[in-house]
């Protein structure tokens, strides 16, 4: 399996900041200060609510989130932060995602499943980036596939207006701690943050211009216990660490042990360890992460 299948898609789901937005319609000039995210999915109108669209430009990333006000989420990371029009294929490190957070189903819709253009793929055009104002503008067009049960989305007309980036992580709360020892050596993130998609529950950690990265994957209704198995191959239960912004590790074998996940309050602790391999089999290298730690709240 490929890498381009794990660190844009973690990217795309934790890089999530609230930003203030409104709606609009025209690429050509919305008037407002806050931004406009939206586009066609499946011939209807999606449009990111007014606190769930958000922008990065972080360690030689775009990202882009937006969730509608009926839960249904896009986010696009492109791999450069220029202006120009970016290609979406089962090859390439852009990569956008699709998921519905109220669905049962667990897998998210990208345009690197599927076999061809014909099943996934597309394109993304920056238009503008203002360094001065800190907003992107942008249109985008794809069609992103479910390797799993072969069902297909076509997301047009897409739109980005002005809508404001920032160009570090946020610090973490207060109250969240991610640590652990990754190759012998103390690691403590940063800036922690943390996604939720169709159960699927991700938590980050880094450094705060995205460097050394901790990601964890598991299900969000997940039972205290374990020790769960860290397996990259099952996309259940994994973990992934990337010590520069791009590429990454994942976790053939480990283990995940949940001492609260408190549904009412949004709180999450565990710890955790794993061996960190290259997915993909053509690098040696390998990480190993120990006495790892976290208290996360999340959404």
């Amino acid at each position: 399996m490929r890498t381009t299948r794990f660190f844009p898609i973690i990217a795309a789901l934790i890089l999530l900041a609230v930003t203030s937005c409104r709606k609009e319609t025209s690429v050509e000039g919305p008037g407002f200060l806050g931004g406009t995210f939206m586009a066609t999915i499946d011939g209807s109108q999606w449009i990111a609510a007014d606190t769930q669209k958000s922008a990065t430009i972080v360690g030689g990333l775009i990202n882009l989130t937006g969730i509608s006000a009926d839960k249904q989420q896009i986010s696009i990371t492109l791999n450069d932060t220029l202006p120009g029009t970016y290609k979406l294929t089962q090859q390439s490190t852009s990569i956008a995602v699709y998921g519905n957070i109220d669905s049962s189903n667990t897998l998210a819709f990208t345009t690197n499943q599927g076999k061809d253009s014909t099943q996934a793929g597309g394109t993304v055009t920056v238009i503008n980036i203002d360094a001065i104002k800190q907003t992107i503008t942008g249109t985008f067009s794809f069609t992103v596939f479910r390797d799993v049960d072969g069902k297909q989305k076509t997301i047009t007309d897409g739109v980005f207006y002005q809508l404001p980036y920032t160009s570090s992580l946020p610090p973490s709360n207060s109250g969240d701690t991610m640590t652990a020892d990754i190759d012998g050596q103390h690691w403590a993130a940063k800036s922690i943050l943390s996604s939720s998609l169709s159960n699927v529950l991700v938590l980050n950690g880094s450094f705060l211009n995205g460097t050394q990265s901790v990601s964890l994957l598991m299900p969000q209704n997940i039972q205290v216990g374990g020790p769960y198995t860290l397996d990259y191959t099952t996309f259940t239960y994994y973990g992934f660490y990337s010590p520069q912004i791009s590429g990454g590790f994942a976790s053939n074998s480990g283990h995940l042990t949940i001492l609260l996940n408190d549904a009412a309050n949004k709180r999450i602790r565990g710890n955790f360890d794993f061996h960190a391999a290259d997915p993909t089999g053509q690098s040696t290298e390998t990480h190993q992460l120990t006495n790892g730690f976290f208290s996360v709240g999340y959404q």
